[in-house]
Parts: C-alpha cells; structure tokens; sequence
C-alpha cells in the first residue's frame, strides 16, 4: 500500500482481485485501463475462435490460415459487425455465435458504463504549493500554504479546510495517530478563480504553538489539506486534496510574490514563481 510520503505494509486486509473489480477499474490509469479492456477483448475472441475451431465446418468459407481468419471471424461477431463473407454453418457454430454474442452484450454494457463513469466524473485541477510556509504574517507567526485553481474558471463556494496529524500517547501508554484541525484566518471563497493563500495564525491555542522543527518530527506531523467547491460549468462538486509530512514545512519563508500589474494596469499571475520562496 502507498500513501504520499511513505510505504504501508498490510497483513490480513487483503482483498481478492475480482471482488472489486469495479473500484479497480475506476481508479486505474486510463492507460492501464484501456490496455486491460484491449487485453479482454483479444482474449475473448482468442477463446471463441477456437470453440469454432472445434468443428471444421463450423464456419463457412474459411480460408487458409484456418485459425487466424476464424479469429477475424471472431472479432466479426464479437463487434456484431458481420461482413457476411464468413457465418455459421453448423449448429455447433451457431451455438458459439450466439454464446459470443451474448457474452459481447454484457461487456460492451459494463465497458460502456465504465467509460461513462469515468469520463462523468468530476475532476478538480487544484495546484498546491510544494512546501507549506511558516513566517511572521501581519505581526504574528503563522502556518501558510498557498493554492491555486488551475482550470481558471469559477468554483463557487469553495472551501478548504487544514487538518494535523500526528502521533500522541494515551494515558494508558498507547501510540494513536490523532486528528486535529487547524483553524483558518479564512476558509471560504465565494469564487475562487485564481490563487488563494491559507493562513493558519500559531497563537496559544494553536496546536503548534512553541513547536519546533525537531518537535513536528518526534510527532511524525503531517498535514492534510482539502479543497471542495462547485464546478460552475459542469454544476458539480469538486474535491481535491494534498498531504504534507513535517520536513516538507519550510520555516522562516514565505510564498514570492506572483501577481504584478504593468503600466497598462493588466494584472499578471505568474505561475512560473508558485513554489519559490524567499526568507523573512
């Protein structure tokens, strides 16, 4: 298992490949994705061209070479396309043809649900900064990351939200990883179209307050951003999120600068510049 930053190891939770299939084929690169569903195919008229291949008079007009132009018949019925030079001949050849087509009509079904599902789902393009910041901000210190919306176009209502993690002792000794969410200076955008900075102020009832460096790593701390809105093209509600372990802050730096406004009072947002920081 890989979660960003770190390999898990899981014994006993392991689930079996097909009975999940659905979640796997969601969430699996659509390169993976459309070699796996080529793989399927190949493979089910691989399998039926050699059902016909039983009966030598299964199929007629088969020409030389006999298997490869029963494969093409195959793909012929698998696809329900039918040229007619090739058709079955026999009954055991309509047994076949008509097995390969039922088979055909719950795949092109699943796959057409599939494709649907996964071009249909909403799709956030939100950039975060690579590091986290932590320097002085309108006279007090404060937590800072910035983030941006990459499509350029309005996500109503958005909202975001901080949250820590780290590891904390129970009374009775045990190790728990705990959650912890950090207050924001602001966390709603009624349109966020652009860049927008959070700012997490680190006062007495902050939980970072007199927090080190070498203290967020005895806590194994980390940090979990989330981003959610409305598409207001697509009318849906988008999520996104990103994960920051405790070396990824950056102390005693803040975000450059990226908005500028020439003689021409065009403003400019240069993304070139979203990761760099500069020192207090």
């Amino acid at each position: 298992m890989r979660i960003p930053g770190r390999d898990i190891k899981t014994i006993g939770g392991e689930t079996a490949f097909w009975s999940d299939i659905y979640h796997r084929a969601m969430t699996a690169r659509f390169s993976t994705f459309l070699a796996a569903t080529l793989a399927v195919f190949v493979a089910n008229c691989i399998l039926f061209a050699t059902l016909f291949a039983f009966d030598p008079s299964s199929v007629a007009n088969v020409a030389d070479p006999r298997f490869v132009n029963l494969m093409f018949f195959s793909v012929e019925a698998f696809t329900t396309v039918g040229f007619g030079d090739m058709h079955p001949a026999s009954l055991w050849g309509h047994i076949i043809a008509s097995a390969e087509g039922f088979v055909a009509l719950l795949q092109t079904a699943a796959l057409t649900g599939l494709i649907f599902a996964r071009f249909s789902r909403p799709r956030a393009r939100i950039i975060f900064a690579a590091n986290p910041v932590i320097a002085q901000h309108d006279g007090k210190t404060h937590l800072m990351l910035r983030i941006a919306n990459a499509r350029h176009n309005y996500i109503a209502d958005a909202s975001a939200q901080l949250w820590l993690t780290r590891i904390e002792n129970s009374k009775e000794g045990q190790r728990f990883r705990r959650f912890h969410e950090l207050k924001l200076g602001r966390q709603q955008n009624p349109a966020f179209v652009l860049s927008w900075t959070l700012f997490h102020v680190i006062d007495a009832h902050s939980k970072l307050h007199e927090l080190g460096a070498n203290d967020l790593a005895k806590g194994d701390y980390q940090f979990i951003v989330t981003v959610r809105g409305i598409d207001e093209a697509s009318a849906q509600e988008l999520r996104d999120r990103r994960l920051y372990s405790h070396d990824q802050v950056l102390w005693g730096q803040r975000y450059a600068d990226i908005l500028s406004t020439d003689e021409l009072g065009m403003t400019t947002l240069d993304y070139r510049k979203f990761n760099e920081t500069v020192s207090e």
